[in-house]
């Protein structure tokens, strides 16, 4: 946790706040904090600044006199579709997509993805938000990125593109394509990344987005984990836009 996040009715007039939730116990087990020293604070989509410790009780609470004046990150205007995990591997993925700084996560059904998923607890949205927060602790944002549901493949082709993604820029990832052509053509501008499930996508859903615009990446040489290919095709693919711009 780099940044101790506030909801903006958590700071009163006085600018005093006492934790006594995960934040709290961060504080004080694992950054060891002391009165009078200062932490990394941010308000849920605000303003950034500092808080200075003011009060201890024991291991159950800290008291921060909070200042904000600091412009945060911006909002990014990347998206990332990604589809229907394991609850587990979507809620990291999750994380990852927040802290990355994705503006937007649309989340989608495809061939592969079970449909039991599509009811789990980790798709209800205090369980999103809990992880969306976790990945802006950990890269010190405050925006959040908007989140959407597309329950079928078939819909997020026919309507959710054109609403969601913007047109140059639409990368899908595929362990069988050719890494280097795709890279090549990064241009200025937001960018789309498509992220399958385990197994990846199935060859029509491929097809389809190929006729949406959308270049088949491939990350790395052998295929990898869902949560690491976000990373990695995420920071592939922002370094080739670095280099041509």
């Amino acid at each position: 946790m780099n940044i101790i996040l506030l909801q903006p009715d958590e700071i009163p007039a006085s600018g005093e706040v006492e934790l006594t939730d995960h934040r709290a116990l961060h504080l004080i087990k694992v950054l060891k904090v002391a009165v009078g020293d200062a932490v990394r604070i941010g308000v849920l989509d605000g303003l950034q600044g500092q808080g200075e410790v003011i009060a201890l009780d024991g291991r159950r609470a800290v008291t921060l006199r909070c200042r904000c004046e600091e412009e945060p990150p911006p909002a990014g205007f990347d998206v990332l579709l990604l589809a229907f995990a394991r609850p587990k591997v979507l809620l990291r993925c999750l994380e990852h997509a927040a802290a990355l700084g994705f503006g937007k996560i649309v989340l989608f059904r495809s061939r592969r993805v079970e449909k039991s998923h599509l009811s789990s607890h980790a798709i209800q949205a205090p369980v999103i938000e809990a992880h969306v927060r976790r990945g802006l602790e950990q890269s010190r944002r405050t925006r959040r990125p908007e989140v959407h549901f597309v329950p079928r493949f078939r819909e997020l082709c026919e309507a959710g593109l054109d609403q969601h993604v913007p047109i140059a820029n639409r990368f899908a990832a595929d362990a069988d394509a050719d890494e280097e052509a795709a890279l090549s053509r990064v241009v200025a501008g937001p960018l789309s990344l498509v992220i399958g499930p385990e197994g990846g996508l199935v060859d029509h859903e491929l097809e389809q987005l190929s006729l949406h615009g959308f270049r088949l990446v491939r990350a790395g040489r052998q295929p990898l984990r869902v949560e690491t290919a976000v990373a990695y095709l995420t920071g592939q693919l922002r370094a080739a836009q670095a280099r041509g711009t």
